[in-house]
């Protein structure tokens, strides 16, 4: 089991960078492997609640689900 620590620092709803850390952290549980996500700048947004995006993945309840799954979220 290794230890990986992503680091989000896009804003939610600007490009694919959530898609893509959410992807990497989902495929690394399945593996077994622990996981962090790190929000820095920008990146924060994408933990707080009530977001109300239409058309994109909700970045809360992808973090939501994430985080009860045992990913490690710091902001």
């Amino acid at each position: 089991m290794k230890q990986i620590t992503l680091i989000l620092a896009s804003p939610p709803y600007s490009g694919q960078d959530l898609d893509t850390v959410i992807g990497i952290a989902e495929a690394a549980l399945q593996r077994g492997h622990r996981v962090a996500v790190v929000g820095s700048g920008d990146g924060t947004y994408s933990f707080l609640k009530g977001q109300r995006a239409s058309g994109v993945p909700n970045a809360e309840k992808a973090f939501s689900n994430l985080i009860e799954r045992g990913v490690q979220a710091d902001v």
